[in-house]
């Protein structure tokens, strides 16, 4: 069964025989039902979705993070900021082979965008429970308003903490809160700026494993 919005040309929600509508983002798309096929999945598939299923059980982490950092990539065009951020870690950040695929974390991307970061000189270390990420402070506007973003992954337990915005480019430090249950773990440590102007991003930058 299908509904009508405003009208048929206005877009329908549902399945008419062959064809379903549906809205995302706003915009109705119409397109021809997806038929479960009765042949077993080949090779290609099995690993194209391997690789999609550790992307996806990774991102789903800290989603909240690369919805933000990816949001100008994914703007005019037909997926989304998440989206966007996925199909990223899929042509850079996996390796291997099947069925052995793993996560490059000096690959992964978290953000992604046109703010400048050449002489950052960015760096973290541990103190206690808590991560100082430090770079080269930005003394012109409108630089030195950006605010930071920081990342902290600690893959063993599949567990995120991160701040969306943080201390402005300016200040030069930020730290980052660890749960007391991250000690003697290795965390993946990220950091990108986004602009409180013009509210652009900057790629995200990779800034290696500290041990607690």
């Amino acid at each position: 069964m299908a509904r009508l919005k405003k009208g048929l040309l206005n877009g329908f929600f549902g399945a008419i025989g062959n064809v379903e509508g549906y809205e995302q983002d706003g915009q109705y798309i119409i397109r021809s039902r997806r038929i479960q096929g009765s042949q077993p999945p080949s090779a290609k598939q099995l690993a194209c979705r391997e690789k999609m299923r550790i992307t996806n059980q990774l991102l789903s982490r800290f989603s909240e993070f690369v919805k933000l950092g990816f949001a100008k990539t994914s703007k005019d065009r037909s997926f989304r900021a998440y989206n966007a951020a996925v199909a990223y870690q899929l042509t850079h950040a996996i390796i291997g082979s099947y069925p052995n695929y793993e996560i490059d974390y000096s690959k992964l991307r978290v953000a992604e965008g046109p703010i400048n970061t050449d002489g950052l000189s960015p760096s973290v270390s541990l103190q206690s429970n808590t991560l100082l990420f430090s770079w080269t402070p930005a003394t012109n506007y409108p630089d030195s308003t950006d605010h930071v973003m920081l990342l902290a992954y600690a893959p063993a337990l599949k567990q995120a903490v991160y701040n969306l915005c943080g201390a402005k480019r300016r200040i030069g430090q930020e730290i980052l809160e660890l749960p007391e249950t991250w000690q003697q773990q290795r965390i993946e440590t990220y950091m990108a700026f986004r602009g409180e102007i013009n509210r652009q991003y900057s790629n995200s930058i990779y800034l290696g494993s500290v041990f607690g």
